[in-house]
């Protein structure tokens, strides 16, 4: 049994993922798909705007991160610009790898059984009447406005908290493909509907009837068939086990 597997996250992001599967048996091929760029003081309006929301936590009743990259950005400002933690505040994370740099802080995020906005959702404290209350999203520029337009019905006021750009890393034609195809790569495993239309933009006809690709949600997994992705597979919880669960699945099944 081929035993290959395509992780796309960004530089830096993969690493407790690699090691797990690697120690699995699993031939890990990292090749990330996008670039994380931190706004900085040369974003000027941007990187204001968010440091100023930093300065404003303590006026938030809910603070929300949705990826670990805006954890990472949101705790290093937090430590920065306040010494003593702001109180009052109930905390989610979409995953834990998002709620894991806040721990430091001694902050403890809330987390969804599903790592995404829908699952974020379900959970007792913000599926409920939310009238005054005021919630701060952390996340990158731009990507789902379902979670805050969903809070913004229960009565929420809501506002980003952007911390970063996400960039497409630009390949030759064909270099993707041939990455696959000279790895024997089986499995691909991608975590946004960004990274599943630069991936099948990339692959053969070939590739898109073979490979299975693993997402973290359904709502991403509908695309696949306008892409013409045939084998896709819904991993709710992309950490170490979860994925090996999912892929000991697929392997025993095709």
């Amino acid at each position: 049994m081929n035993k290959s597997i395509l992780i796309t996250r960004p530089q830096g992001q993969a690493d407790e993922l690699i090691r797990a599967l690697t120690q699995a048996n699993w031939h890990c091929v990292h090749q990330p798909l996008l670039r994380i760029a931190p706004f900085d003081e040369q974003h000027g309006v941007r990187f204001h705007t968010m440091k100023q929301h930093i300065l404003n936590l303590d006026i938030y009743d809910i603070v929300i991160s949705v990826s670990g990259n805006a954890s990472s950005l949101a705790a290093d400002l937090i430590d920065q610009y306040w010494p003593q933690m702001p109180v009052g505040i109930d905390w989610y994370a979409v995953g834990p790898s998002s709620a894991h740099a806040f721990k430091p802080l001694g902050i403890d995020m809330q987390v969804p059984k599903h790592n995404h906005s829908e699952g974020l959702l379900e959970l007792a404290g913000l599926n409920q009447d939310l009238s005054h209350k005021k919630v701060l999203i952390f996340r990158g520029e731009g990507g789902r406005e379902h979670l805050a337009q969903s809070l913004k019905q229960r009565g929420a006021s809501v506002e980003y908290c952007e911390l970063y750009q996400r960039q497409p890393v630009h390949f030759a034609e064909g270099e993707l493909a041939a990455l696959l195809h000279t790895h024997k790569i089986h499995y691909a495993l991608l975590t946004s509907g960004e990274m599943l239309h630069q991936l099948a933009a990339q692959l053969t006809e070939r590739q898109k009837q073979t490979v299975h690709v693993i997402v973290p949600s359904e709502r991403i997994a509908n695309m696949a068939p306008a892409l013409h992705i045939q084998h896709i597979h819904v991993c709710p919880k992309i950490n170490a086990q979860g994925l090996l669960d999912c892929l000991s699945k697929i392997t025993h099944s095709s």
